[in-house]
């Protein structure tokens, strides 16, 4: 009895160690794939709220339009450029939401389209607006309007480095931003 008893908590053991140790080299292939430098990886808003919070990851909401000539430029100018794309899937979840789409978001069970995301939850009333949320999904801050590469790579190093606890966004950009602060 005592024998089996040992066997078997010996096979136990062998498959929780093999269970973790496959855990860890999934993990560790998530973090060897190479990064998309070619398109932002959009995602929903309730998807992103969960994968998000998987990940750990702070989140970049980006509103927007199809009428927005602004953001059109950010679609043609910022967001194709290298350093930005891989940035952004490195280091955030980002989140593309239509301003104007009755299209039908399930956030917990709370229904509601994105139309009233953006202007009933977070209050935008212009194009495009960007809001910063951490990984659980609490509000950090919004940014309005167009923004060029160095300009939009400012605010999200700015963010992703939780600089908005310990200086304002003023000083870091009066102190270099993003370049100094890489």
């Amino acid at each position: 009895m005592k024998k089996t008893l040992a066997v078997i908590l010996l096979i136990l053991m062998a498959v929780l160690n093999l269970a973790a140790a496959d855990k860890t080299d999934k993990q560790e292939n998530q973090k060897r794939q190479p990064v998309n430098t070619t398109e932002i990886n959009w995602l929903k808003y309730d998807e992103g709220l969960v994968r998000a919070e998987k990940l750990g990851r702070p989140i970049m909401v980006y509103f927007t339009t199809s009428w927005c000539g602004y953001c059109k430029k950010m679609q043609k100018e910022t967001f194709v450029r290298p350093e930005v794309i891989k940035f952004l899937n490195e280091s955030f979840v980002s989140i593309k939401v239509n301003g104007d789409s009755k299209y039908e978001l399930d956030v917990n069970g709370y229904k509601i389209t994105e139309r009233n995301l953006a202007r009933a939850e977070f209050r935008v009333s212009g194009y495009p607006a960007f809001w910063f949320l951490k990984s659980d999904g609490e509000k950090i801050g919004p940014a309005k309007g167009y923004k060029p590469t160095h300009a939009f790579l400012d605010i999200t190093y700015y963010v992703k480095d939780e600089l908005y606890d310990s200086i304002s966004f003023a000083e870091y950009v009066k102190n270099g931003g993003y370049k100094v602060n890489k």
